[in-house]
């Protein structure tokens, strides 16, 4: 059987690291976490959105910030 986490403190440490990607989103705000729903105006109402991401590990030496503000070619553009 597999539990699912609900909470942090259910994520017990380990050497691994995790990335969670939302795809989808109602908008940005909300009064709570509870249900309540996205004020009208800070809604995403598009039927269609596309987003690109870059994941990367740093070397010795690397500048995450310099790496941040680098413009990668997007397959499609």
């Amino acid at each position: 059987m597999v539990r699912v986490r609900r909470h942090p403190t259910d994520v017990k440490p380990r050497d691994v690291t995790s990335i969670n990607i939302d795809h989808k989103q109602m908008g940005v705000g909300g009064d709570n976490s509870w249900g309540a729903w996205t004020h009208p105006e800070y809604r995403l109402t598009e039927k269609s959105y596309s987003y690109a991401f870059r994941v990367s590990l740093l070397a010795p030496g690397d500048v995450p910030l310099d790496l941040a503000k680098r413009r990668y070619a997007v397959a499609g553009e």
